[in-house]
């Protein structure tokens, strides 16, 4: 046996909490939407937790702070597309969140240690080219969290330790894990759609028409049509465990 496969993969799709975090309204959608939606449909208790505000997030200069409502408003919208009715904000502005990190961190903890997730999803944050320090922060935030919820001396203001999650990243380079979405990729494209701020005109149609094709690539993966990916990991991956990458 490989030293790779020692640590067995989690199944996504046995996981009954599911905290998916995001580092603007719109990410889970576009990484995760048709998953959320069929861990939904299994009866998993899923939360969208949405790390900054999206202010950044306009094509007009004049826009003002009324995009943050407006954003806010498409966030729910996409959530209800998929089916979600759980969504938290975490407060911080776009673009902000690497200059905020300890307190990021925080308020992860906060949450991880209060809904007590088997699973957080989060974006790739060693997706190879990801510019966005955002996602990057966030990923990040969130793997670190994961393993080091469990201990009580560690951020001590979120609240005592819990069980370790597993983490599925979404936009990820490396993944191990491809989850049938086909009966529920059209909620996946009516969630995108929502976001309209973001995705105006023929950019929902290029946005969209880029995710069928990828998840096109990934169906066979999964023995399906279409699927999403993600890089799981059990929080045993995710310290000294320099397989992980290749697991």
């Amino acid at each position: 046996m490989a030293a790779k496969d020692l640590v067995p993969v989690p199944d996504i799709l046995s996981m009954r909490r599911v905290i998916a975090f995001s580092p603007h309204p719109d990410d889970n959608e576009i990484g995760a939407a048709g998953t959320l939606a069929r861990l939904i449909e299994m009866g998993a208790q899923v939360t969208w937790v949405v790390a900054s505000d999206g202010a950044m997030g306009s094509f007009d200069a004049d826009a003002g702070p009324s995009i943050v409502d407006i954003r806010k408003k498409e966030q729910e919208a996409a959530m209800a597309a998929v089916g979600g009715t759980a969504l938290e904000w975490l407060g911080f502005h776009d673009m902000t969140l690497s200059r905020h990190e300890e307190e990021l961190a925080g308020r992860v903890y906060q949450v991880i240690r209060r809904l007590k997730p088997d699973l957080v999803m989060a974006p790739d944050p060693w997706c190879p080219y990801e510019a966005h320090p955002d996602h990057r922060t966030l990923g990040s935030v969130v793997a670190t969290a994961a393993i080091m919820a469990s201990f009580p001396l560690v951020h001590p203001e979120a609240g005592p330790g819990v069980d370790a999650p597993s983490v599925a990243f979404y936009g990820t380079a490396w993944p191990n894990t491809f989850v049938d979405v086909t009966a529920l990729f059209d909620r996946k494209v009516a969630a995108i759609r929502a976001h309209e701020s973001q995705f105006p005109g023929m950019q929902a149609d290029l946005i969209t028409f880029y995710l069928r094709a990828q998840a096109s690539e990934m169906g066979p993966k999964a023995g399906s049509e279409l699927a999403e990916a993600f890089k799981v990991l059990s929080p045993f991956h995710l310290h000294f465990y320099p397989d992980a990458w290749q697991s």
